[in-house]
């Protein structure tokens, strides 16, 4: 009775204080909405929470009523608890009438107040039951639970706002109540809606407010501007940590509920064991009942603190990797873009961020498993005595591993993300440019490069991977031999005075043993991942302080708009009615790219800037847009500039968006001005004769359209903007003469569009033709102004060059008709092999298990699961073993000592076994098999391929695809199987030590059935489509390097950051959404395992006088380490399910993407083929696609030795013959041979690297390659060979000058000092320049083909049509020297043939007129010019003055 007394006492102060509390937050929040406007209409929910809480209050006030009769002592202190229960209730209903119609999530405080109530109501139920009979009726307290059961379910439903398009950005979890963001309710419809269908991008939710991308860069940029300088090792993190040091606190108190919770297990086991043991009940203080709750308490408490943890843990990993992103994505818009490594960008935003996006999570593992080895220490302690610092010394020998782990982990993990970076970085050029490299015939040889950096990659990732080996084996050491050494010790002591090993010491200390060494264990883990970890942020932050770009531009003043009025005060640079002053301009360090440029441009004027190859036409656009370092003063008269590069950037988009992209709103809704400016960039034909119009994707990098329309859609981009200035930098070096004369015309002649807007104009050209237009002439020399005038003023000294100009009244087509045809797509996907269409996506494919195991080698799979077959089975038995040796009436302990210390042997030893077959054989191996697949399908994949895919997606196959196949794929392989043997064995052991619990085992098996294959279904189609929307955000940063100069001169800084954070919101959505749904996972499993648990010792309980001490304790022991192997089964489970997905994606790519290679082409030719270089064209038909043919019935003899010169207007098929004979576009009929032999027959590879050797338009330069590399990619040849080849093209000395003579002497015999160096570290080539090192590797391929025997025949594609008169020359002289001369066929396309004509040999050479894909006349020169100037005006030559 006294008990019974006690208790009421103990419920009515607790609901005192609940009552209070529940005043005090109540007042606080109605105060707080008081002046909330209104979000949720009544409805009917809100009228039946309002009619509840009137009954809830009734029921209170009849609950106060009721006490008139009470005759038990205490009557004073009830009355007050049921007064302070009313008036509780009364303003509970005015606070839920509140919080319904002015908060769009349910009120947490009514929730969590009901839930209070609930539990004390609970368990004042007993008492009220056993002190009055008619208890029913005096006291309604089941109304009052029923009525505060079915308030909780209508407060815990989600609100429909009035206005939902208000509040539609609003995530499903910030709407949700406490107890469904608890147990993760919220989900259950993305859960359902990927169970029953596939899911896209657009079924996802908005994520949580605070995880938005916008919000975070704000926070993380504010805390990079204020870091403590100078810079250390710890600046990064100390930053990060500043930026989010709120959800990064918020983690602290679950955690420390975890402990708690964790370690009152033991008790229980404890308290349990004695319970069943004991004869004396009485004199026990844990009743059985009060057992079962203390079970209940501490089971679900562990799995509602679990989840609420990791769930703190998910929004911090999600914003550290926001935060990180948004750095880097900072710098880079911050940065010159000829500093930009784009494989060194991607590299950080993904293999770097994602090592250290868990940062968060080892931080607070570290303190918290720190905690737990102390208490644990402690409660040993209280068990064996003075045993217990046996386990410290274990731990602390252990350590001494962990140490030299942590000492040398960082710099071997930097190289490995190093040489990550040095493969991404050349798959991303090889990507590129693909159309360049199968032309070139170096498709073998780039991915054998690649193939090398990837076997360099993964020998560095050994490096990292063997000391992981061997701090896995001290680690194991730990876990496994600390409970053996400390329970045996014991046992020894305990024999030597006499005793023995009792159950409740052993179990127990089993139990705090095992949650000693595995916090310590994750200790000595996460210790040397932290520290590895810094070589990431080391990487990452030395991107950071890399020098950024300054804008020191001044911005000159407007005399219009300041006369009239007082001028305010104006830099003294600054000058009137001008938009450009430069004065004392200096570019280039070593020497000057600009010296001393002086110079004005006045408002409205037209300039052209021209000059020879490297004079500096480049540079001085440039450094008016601040895009290079530059000493002196630049002034504009406006920061935003329209801009045209030399290489057009065309982000991927329709034609109308990347038109209208850069453009003010205002532009943007303007329809007649857009249709102004395609009319005047001759686009409108273009564009009406797509089948999409202006709707059509221009593909990544623009690959959808030729060069012509690319550089089109750069000018029309540019002139939509109507920015005040306007450069354009060899804009028309694609055109052909007839469309280029009409655009001129139409911009810059008397009636056109930027005369009538007075835009200025700084104008880079090759052509004098239209420099009559030009209000002003500025010639370049040697970084120098030489010659500044009007057209009159330097004619003289500029004659003019020979073009021909098509005249045909509409043709408007451009050089490459090749690409022309390749906008005529079936499909206007982006990525056609990344649609989520496919059904295995949600139910996955059994066939990828053995596709990666066939990667990975049968036989190391075979020996991985042996070994986890063994090392589950010993791991685990040692429980039973323990049981028996308890149970045991023998005193022969030696025999159970030396059983348990070899269980524990052989399990260390097969442990180790684990670590070693994953790591250094099964993830090596299909890392390199399955990245060579990749690579094989994609360099083998036709040109229609990239022109359908995103280059940022491909990439993204290499780059994330391999993070996950490299560093989690084998892991989540081997944990599967350690699992499921290790779970098997368990569940064996607890049926044996609790036969009744065999009963739930089907249920359980039901529950974890269902439960896994919903979460299957929409785990693996999320990290899919995590996959594919990081590809947007590798896309948006390889646009963005690509296009900074762009973008920051239009001033469009902000439109790209804000795309940039709707595609990086995009990618977080799946990311975070997978990690909510491993929690829901999480808490489900042990919510299962509680109930277990609850069950052992609820049956312990009932069945006291059947069970033994070691059934309860081998049972509750198991049950403790079984929540965590049936969770880490099924999330490996699912971790490989969804790391699978980078294996389907390889997979299907094989599967789906054609080879360009075809069954009948099998014939290899002799080593000596081609031995004279005749080539002819039979009837041959080609064609891009079905619609229209490039050739028609096209037939052609050229002789050995000749040189045929092929022109023609555009359109006529130039291009696409050369792309014939390259056979990269199939013929339909006909055939080519060379020699007598039809190509057809031939594998192209052979056909592209022995029997052509091309020289293409746009030179294919690797800039982190070595100047070897880049003109001879096979590194065959000897350095003096390569040596006389570059100083045939003049460029030996451009590169010998930057040797240092330091550098000379201390350089190794085996490196060369140029030929050996990066050609980003040497001398900057310009674009003629360049040009001469594409030819001088021509010269090279020759010069190797030849030594076999063989003559390759040279193909050369407009190969000088952007260049200045003197480097054409240069070129045709040594092609002419070096290949005509010396017997090899030339077959030219040329689109300024004067320079060309001239080397002619008469009688010998020919000269081929081509029309609508057929020849149309072959012969001398005299011949083709009388059909030219048919077609065109005079064959009139047109000046050139070359690039910068």
């Amino acid at each position: 009775m006294a008990r019974t007394a006690s208790s009421v006492d103990a419920i009515a102060l607790f609901s005192i204080l609940l009552s209070v509390l529940f005043l005090c937050a109540a007042s606080f929040r109605i105060w707080s909405l008081r002046r909330a406007p209104l979000i949720v209409d009544s409805g009917f929910q809100g009228q039946a929470k309002t009619v509840l809480s009137i009954l809830f209050a009734a029921s209170s006030l009849g609950r106060l009523i009721s006490l008139e009769d009470w005759t038990l002592d205490g009557g004073n202190l009830l009355a007050a608890v049921r007064a302070l229960e009313l008036a509780a209730a009364v303003v509970f209903c005015v606070l839920s009438w509140l919080e319904h119609r002015r908060s769009i999530r349910p009120s947490d405080s009514i929730i969590l107040y009901l839930i209070a109530c609930l539990i004390r109501d609970g368990l004042e139920l007993p008492s009220t039951i056993q002190g009055q009979r008619d208890w029913l009726m005096q006291d309604p307290m089941i109304a009052q639970m029923v009525l505060e059961v079915a308030l909780l379910a209508a407060e815990d439903l989600q609100k429909v706002p009035s206005k939902e398009s208000l509040y539609e950005d609003i995530s499903l979890e910030e709407k949700s109540s406490i107890l469904g963001r608890t147990f993760f309710s919220w989900i259950h419809p993305i859960l359902f809606e990927g169970y029953r269908n596939i899911l896209l991008g657009h079924d996802l939710p908005s994520i949580n407010t605070k995880l938005r991308s916008k919000h975070i860069r704000a926070a993380a940029l504010n805390a990079w501007d204020r870091r403590p300088r100078p810079e250390n090792r710890m600046t990064l993190p100390k930053v990060l940590l500043r930026c989010l040091k709120k959800p990064f606190l918020l983690a602290i108190p679950p955690r420390l509920f975890l402990t708690i919770f964790r370690y009152s297990q033991p008790i229980i086991i404890r308290q349990a064991i004695i319970y069943v043991t004991s004869d004396k009940l009485s004199e026990q203080l844990w009743t059985g009942p009060s057992l079962v709750i203390a079970a209940v308490v501490v089971y679900v408490g562990l799995a509602i603190s679990t989840t609420v943890y990791q769930n703190h843990l998910n929004k911090l990993r999600t914003m550290i990797r926001a935060a990180l992103i948004e750095l880097v994505h900072d710098k880079t818009m911050n940065s010159y873009a000829e500093t930009l490594n784009e494989g060194k960008v991607l590299t950080l935003i993904s293999t770097d961020v994602d090592s250290l996006d868990t940062i968060g999570e080892w931080c607070h593992e570290t303190w918290g498993q720190v905690l737990e080895v102390a208490i644990g220490i402690a409660m040993l302690s209280w068990e064996v005595g003075w045993v217990f610092p046996v386990p410290l010394v274990i731990i602390f020998l252990c350590s001494q591993v962990s140490q030299y782990v942590a000492k040398n982990l960082r710099p071997r993990q930097g190289q490995w993300n190093e040489a990550t970076q040095r493969r991404i970085s050349m798959t991303s050029a090889a990507i590129s440019a693909i159309k360049n490299i199968k032309m070139l015939g170096l498709q073998r040889a780039i991915s054998a490069r690649i193939e090398s950096l990837r076997e360099k990659e993964l020998r560095m990732a050994s490096k990292v991977r063997w000391m992981m080996v061997a701090y896995n084996a001290s680690a194991n050491a730990n876990g496994m031999f600390a409970p053996v050494v400390t329970l045996v010790l014991y046992v020894i002591l305990a024999k030597v005075r006499g005793g023995g090993l009792d159950t409740e010491t052993a179990f127990t200390t089993v139990a705090i043993l095992s949650m000693v060494t595995h916090p310590a264990n994750m200790v000595m883990t996460f210790v040397p991942r932290v520290i590895a970890s810094f070589a990431s942020f080391e990487r990452i932050q030395s991107f950071l302080l890399e020098p950024s770009r300054q804008d020191y531009r001044i911005e000159l003043a407007d005399p219009q708009k300041t006369s009239g009025s007082e001028a305010p005060e104006t830099d003294p640079g600054t000058v009137p009615c001008l938009s450009v002053n430069l004065e004392g301009l200096f570019v280039g360090e070593s020497r000057f790219a600009l010296d001393g440029v002086d110079l004005t441009i006045k408002k409205g004027s037209i300039v052209i800037c021209t000059g020879a190859t490297a004079a500096g036409k480049t540079t001085l656009a440039r450094s008016i847009l601040s895009e290079v370092p530059f000493a002196g003063t630049v002034g504009v008269s406006s920061k935003r500039i329209g801009y045209c590069s030399q290489s057009p950037w065309l982000p991927n988009g329709t034609i109308r968006q990347v038109i209208t992209s850069l453009a003010d709103d205002i532009a943007v809704a303007d329809l007649g001005w857009y249709e102004t400016v395609i009319d005047a960039c001759c686009l409108t034909k273009d564009i009406d004769e797509l089948p999409n119009g202006d709707e059509t994707l221009v593909g990544s990098r623009g690959s959808n359209l030729s060069g012509g329309q690319r550089q089109r859609l750069a000018l029309a981009r540019a002139i939509s903007a109507r920015t005040e200035i306007l450069i354009l930098d060899d804009p028309f070096s694609g055109l052909d003469g007839r469309t280029e004369n009409q655009i001129v015309e139409n911009l810059f002649g008397p009636e056109g569009l930027l005369r009538e807007l007075g835009t200025t104009v700084l104008l880079i050209g090759n052509s004098t033709q239209y420099f009559r237009l030009a209000d002003e002439i500025i010639v370049l020399e040697g970084g120098r102004v030489k010659e500044r005038g009007n057209w009159d003023e330097i004619t003289s000294q500029h004659p003019q060059i020979l073009k021909i100009i098509p005249t045909e009244e509409g043709v408007h087509e451009d050089k490459v008709a090749a690409a022309d045809k390749l906008n005529q797509l079936a499909s206007q996907q982006k990525w056609f092999d990344d649609s989520a269409t496919s059904l295995n996506r949600q139910t996955g494919d059994s066939a990828l298990y053995s596709y990666y195991i066939k990667a990975s080698g049968v036989g190391n799979f075979t020996l991985m699961v042996a070994c986890t077959a063994l090392c589950s089975s010993f791991v685990t038995f040692p429980q039973y073993w323990l049981k028996l040796w308890t149970d045991s009436s023998s005193t022969n302990d030696w025999a159970f000592i030396g059983g348990y210390i070899g269980l524990y042997l052989i399990a260390w030893v097969s442990t180790n076994g684990i670590m070693w077959s994953t790591v250094i054989r099964v993830a090596p191996h299909s890392g390199l098999v399955l990245h060579s697949k990749l690579l094989k399908v994609v360099t083998c994949a036709p040109l229609l391929y990239f022109s359908r895919t995103d280059s940022g997606s491909i990439l993204n196959r290499f780059s994330e695809d391999f993070v996950l196949i490299d560093r989690k794929l084998a892991p989540a392989l081997s944990s599967m199987s350690v699992q499921v043997f290790k779970l098997l064995v368990q569940v064996i052991l607890l049926f044996l030590a609790q036969k009744l619990l065999t009963l739930t085992l089907p249920v359980c098996l039901v529950i974890i059935y269902v439960v896994q294959k919903i979460y299957l279904r929409t785990s693996r189609q999320l990290r899919l489509l995590e996959l594919e929307s990081k590809s947007e955000v590798f896309i948006d940063f390889l646009e963005t390097v690509d296009g900074l100069p762009t973008i920051r001169a239009f001033g469009a800084r902000s439109k790209a950051e804000a795309a940039h954070l709707v595609h990086l919101d995009e990618s977080q959505k799946p990311f975070y959404l997978l990690l909510c749904l491993q929690c829901w996972l999480r808490i489900v499993l042990d919510l299962l395992v509680a109930g277990i648990a609850v069950g052992v010792i609820a049956l312990a309980v009932v069945l006291r006088h059947t069970t033994s001490g070691g059934q309860v304790g081998v049972a509750l022991n198991i049950v403790l380490i079984a929540n965590t192997t049936l969770l880490r089964l099924i999330e490996s489970w699912t971790n490989l399910e969804i790391s699978l997905g980078a294996i389907a994606r390889i997979k299907s790519l094989e599967e789906e993407v054609p080879s360009e290679d075809q069954p009948s082409e099998t014939s290899v030719p002799p080593e000596t083929w081609p031995s004279l270089g005749a080539v002819e064209f039979r009837s041959l038909t080609a064609s891009y696609n079905t619609e229209r043919n490039a050739l028609e019935k096209l037939s052609l003899r050229i002789e050995p030795g000749q040189k045929v010169v092929i022109c023609g207007r555009t359109g006529s098929g130039k291009s696409s013959l050369l792309l014939a004979l390259l056979r990269l576009l199939d013929t339909q009929e006909g055939s080519i041979l060379i020699d007598g032999v039809n190509i057809g027959l031939i594998p192209r590879s052979i056909v592209r690297e022995r029997c052509f050797v091309t020289v293409p338009q746009e030179p294919l330069l690797f800039n982190q390659e070595t100047l070897r590399f880049n003109v001879d990619p096979t590194e065959s040849l000897s350095k003096d060979t390569v040596i006389s080849v570059l100083s045939k093209v003049h460029l030996w000395n451009h590169f010998n000058t930057a040797l240092d003579s330091h550098e000379v002497r201390d350089a190794p015999a085996s490196h060369h000092l140029v030929l050996d160096q990066t050609l980003a570290s040497l001398p900057t080539l310009s674009v003629g320049q360049g040009q001469l090192l594409a030819l001088a590797r021509a010269l090279l391929q020759v010069y190797r083909i030849s030594t076999s025997g063989a003559k390759p025949i040279i193909l050369l594609d407009e190969a000088t049509s952007s260049l200045d008169a003197s480097t054409e020359e240069l070129i045709l002289d040594i092609v002419n020297e070096e290949l005509t001369c010396k017997g090899h066929t030339v077959i030219m396309v040329a689109h300024r043939v004067g320079a060309a004509v001239s080397r002619m040999r008469k009688g010998v050479d020919v000269m081929v007129w081509m029309k609508d894909g057929k020849v149309e006349k072959a012969g001398d020169v005299s011949d083709i010019t009388d059909i030219a100037e048919q077609a065109t005006p005079d064959d009139r030559a047109e000046g050139s003055t070359g690039d910068s």
